[in-house]
């Protein structure tokens, strides 16, 4: 059976990264977006993933990669998780992790092995370098899981589905990767607002992030 890469796609910069970056490898991806309908800027991810995914093969004819349909998911249709949702509530309190970590949880038990990307200015966050194991591939490059006998029991219980392919690779390593191979252009078209769908509003999470991480022109 085919080898295929499930990456949840947000249209911002990191996943779309990890999407380039498959494909010019010449992989089969399925793509994955959660609708979050209380999210403001969701029909523009939409929007932004539906035309990447038209233009990487494009930009990349020589490539055999595939990208499949993009598998679209209602937040509200993930299964509940009691056993998740306590554990995300604690950790939430503890580091104040996302909401979505939760329903993402969940959504990886049925879907094992799905890239989440996290890159190098996360770790401080959710781990350190000693408590993932490297997953080695030669025709994909590395990835990245947690290493069970060094990640607590909450993290272990919410992270153990997923893998981290960027967690070694900074936003900026990414964008001189994007400007050496000739993409950064498909990377500038990513979207990562989560309350307008113009211009960034510098106010949410995303934002503030993208300024953190050196990336302040994009919000201009």
């Amino acid at each position: 059976m085919e080898n295929i890469k499930n990456v949840l796609w947000t249209g911002g910069w990191d996943s779309t990264f990890r999407v380039i970056q498959l494909y010019r490898l010449g992989a089969t991806i399925q793509t994955i977006y959660i609708i979050d309908q209380k999210r403001k800027s969701s029909n523009k991810e939409i929007e932004v993933i539906n035309s990447l995914a038209e233009k990487t093969p494009l930009h990349f004819n020589q490539s055999n990669g595939h990208i499949l349909p993009i598998k679209y998911i209602k937040r509200e249709n993930i299964p509940y998780n009691l056993f998740l949702k306590v554990i995300h509530k604690i950790l939430r309190r503890q580091v104040g992790l996302g909401k979505q970590y939760y329903w993402l949880a969940s959504f990886a038990q049925k879907h094992k092995n799905l890239d989440v990307s996290f890159h190098k200015e996360d770790l401080d966050k959710f781990f350190s370098e000693e408590q993932l194991i490297e997953i080695k591939d030669d025709n994909f490059g590395s990835n990245w899981k947690i290493n069970p006998k060094k990640v607590g029991f909450l993290r272990r219980q919410l992270f153990k589905n997923m893998t981290f392919p960027l967690i070694t690779v900074t936003k900026p390593e990414m964008k001189f990767i994007a400007e050496e191979n000739n993409f950064i252009e498909l990377m500038e078209l990513t979207w990562f607002c989560h309350k307008s769908t113009d211009k960034p509003c510098g106010k949410c999470a995303p934002c503030k992030q993208y300024v953190r991480d050196g990336f302040g022109y994009r919000l201009q």
